[in-house]
């Protein structure tokens, strides 16, 4: 039997690039956000200034526009992608979660078992291979960030990322033997306000940020 010829190039199935992926993303958040309470954006940190919402984010004030999704920061420049889809999600939150202390790690959540091998290469080996490959370089870039000294390993660090998300970095020095580890610490009910996806990027991002990484 004759082998059947295989579709042509323009009928195969193609993966959308990341900015098509990035555009559904922010078209879903912003349907989501049209139906959210002016209450829910307050309790969750922002204040309304000239028809637009404003955002505490690390070191930055960003102001975000529910219509467009638009999010720019302090300075007027759009932020990169994973900032804006982060921050349409966390405006997004329609529940009260309570506070939590960061205790729990990636590896903690239920649902980030399987996202273990993505989260250790993305987030932990990315940090100590740059900002967190010293004690001092570390330090200077967290306080770059606001983040606060907290006890805890060789070096630790309080990060409010959002106003209603503490993140807690906890850095061990080499040895003889062992390079530099690091542990992000996170609320125990932080898959109230992300889902696991956006908790990955949301470690990541922040490790760019560290890096040296701006918002726009």
């Amino acid at each position: 039997m004759a082998e059947e010829p295989a579709d042509p190039p323009s009928k195969r199935w193609v993966k959308p690039p990341p900015q098509e992926n990035v555009r559904a993303a922010v078209e879903k958040a912003v349907q989501a956000l049209a139906g959210q309470s002016a209450q829910q954006y307050i309790w969750l940190g922002a204040a309304l200034r000239d028809g637009r919402w404003l955002l505490r984010v690390l070191d930055d004030t960003l102001a975000i526009d529910p219509a467009d999704g638009s999010v720019a920061t302090a300075a007027g420049l759009p932020v990169v992608p994973a900032w804006q889809v982060l921050v349409l999600h966390y405006l997004g939150v329609a529940a009260r979660p309570a506070p939590r202390p960061p205790q729990v790690t990636f590896a903690d959540l239920a649902s980030g078992r399987g996202y273990a091998g993505v989260y250790q290469n993305r987030v932990i080996r990315r940090l100590c291979a740059t900002a967190g490959r010293d004690a001092a370089t570390l330090a200077a870039a967290a306080e770059r960030l606001g983040a606060g000294r907290i006890p805890g390993g060789d070096a630790a660090f309080a990060f409010t990322v959002f106003p209603r998300l503490t993140l807690h970095l906890v850095w061990h020095a080499p040895d003889e033997e062992f390079p530099p580890t690091a542990t992000v610490l996170l609320p125990e009910n932080v898959e109230e306000l992300f889902c696991t996806e956006d908790i990955v990027v949301l470690c990541e991002s922040l490790v760019a940020r560290l890096s040296g990484r701006t918002f726009h």
